[in-house]
């Protein structure tokens, strides 16, 4: 019949500790040793990374709930919370002498990465503001997924949930990373580039050391590594991409959010703009005034900012334009009193020489009124687009 060829209970029961070589691996010393070495590292992650958002006060330091109303930045602890409880689960599993429904390694491995792996996925798009946060995390929940029923499933359907997996994975990963580049190539100015390092590692655990937990699945199906070594290099891969992860993102949110950086929504016009670095031409009374303003990160504002910084600048040309071009004959000595040609002043300037002095004063202020027209234009462009992106701020 139909009935007897469905496996019964106790045979689906020996495939699952079958797929796990047996459950006396489990109390392998090194094994245990391992489960308490990614427990200690994540549970003590969780309580550092929440010690330290809870203690920031702001960038002013007068902000003691900063972070307590920005509580999407606090996804990071509850990552190496929930990785922690499923290495707790194993410890105790392990005194129990991992017999019975307690040995399910399987089950709490993949419930920690059902939870954790779109978590962080969400956090790092939302640290960036960059589109689709829950949309990539819920196709990463379904990758989970996929992984778990080719974990405990025999072959063929192992390789049919495995190639689902991978596939939607692959596909994850690569718009998530063109995402992230986006946003990284628009961290140009000298302020973005000092926090740019952290934001590096930080994408670096994300993106390379995921790749080793189906590089991990295959080598383990294909009899290359023993239950013992995938073990370890799966603490491994948990510590790097959780702990790791967690603290280089959270230096880069801690030092944004002194800096109050403004992540502004992706626009393709906006990345053809944002191109150059205008903090290498900036004065020192400018760099002073950015120190305390607010930084937008991939802002049209900047190219606006740069050409009214350009009109502005202090130079010979353009707060006396009338200097380089004054006649001949006409010298600007240490004094007032060195221009010839008007009443007590040696030189012997003549009537024309004053007209042209003249000509030069009323371009000199024709200019200055475009100039000022020109600068009027751009502030009210500027106020428009702060009070879209909620404050005033200084583009990068």
């Amino acid at each position: 019949s139909v009935s007897d060829n469905l496996p019964s209970a106790g045979q689906a029961e020996m495939v699952s500790a079958l797929d796990q070589n047996g459950p006396q691996y489990l109390q392998n010393p090194i094994v245990i040793a391992a489960d308490w070495i990614g427990f200690i590292a994540l549970f003590g992650s969780s309580l550092a990374v929440a010690y330290k958002l809870v203690t920031f006060k702001g960038p002013d330091q007068d902000d003691v709930y900063f972070f307590g109303y920005r509580e999407e930045k606090m996804i990071s602890v509850f990552v190496n919370l929930f990785a922690a409880l499923a290495y707790w689960a194993k410890l105790a599993s392990h005194a129990n002498g991992d017999v019975g429904p307690a040995a399910s390694v399987t089950t709490y491995k993949y419930l920690d990465y059902l939870f954790t792996c779109p978590l962080l996925t969400i956090d790092l798009l939302w640290c960036l503001n960059l589109p689709y946060k829950f949309t990539f995390g819920a196709i990463v929940a379904v990758c989970i997924l996929c992984a778990f029923m080719a974990s405990v499933i025999p072959p063929p359907a192992r390789y049919m949930w495995f190639g689902m997996g991978i596939t939607v994975f692959s596909a994850a990963w690569f718009n998530i990373l063109k995402l992230v580049r986006m946003r990284l190539e628009q961290f140009v100015s000298k302020e973005a580039k000092k926090v740019r390092q952290s934001l590096k590692v930080a994408c670096m655990t994300y993106f390379f050391i995921w790749l080793g937990y189906p590089t991990l699945w295959v080598l383990g199906d294909a009899g290359v590594l023993d239950s013992v070594v995938s073990a370890l290099l799966h603490t491994f891969l948990d510590v790097f991409s959780k702990s790791i992860y967690g603290f280089a993102l959270l230096h880069f949110v801690m030092r944004t959010d002194k800096r109050e950086f403004i992540f502004v929504p992706l626009k393709p016009s906006v990345e053809k703009i944002v191109v150059e670095d205008d903090e290498s031409t900036s004065s020192r009374a400018e760099s002073t005034r950015a120190s305390k303003s607010k930084i937008m990160i991939g802002s049209r504002v900047k190219k606006l900012r740069s050409s009214a910084t350009d009109e502005l600048r202090p130079s010979a040309t353009n707060m006396n334009p009338w200097l380089n071009g004054l006649p001949n004959g006409l010298s600007m000595g240490g004094s007032m009193g060195s221009m010839g040609g008007m009443p007590g002043m040696p030189g012997g300037m003549g009537d024309h020489g004053l007209e042209d002095v003249e000509m030069h004063n009323q371009s000199a202020q024709q200019q200055y009124l475009a100039t000022q027209e020109e600068i009027n234009q751009v502030n009210k462009q500027l106020q428009d687009l702060l009070m879209r992106t909620g404050g005033a701020g200084r583009s990068i």
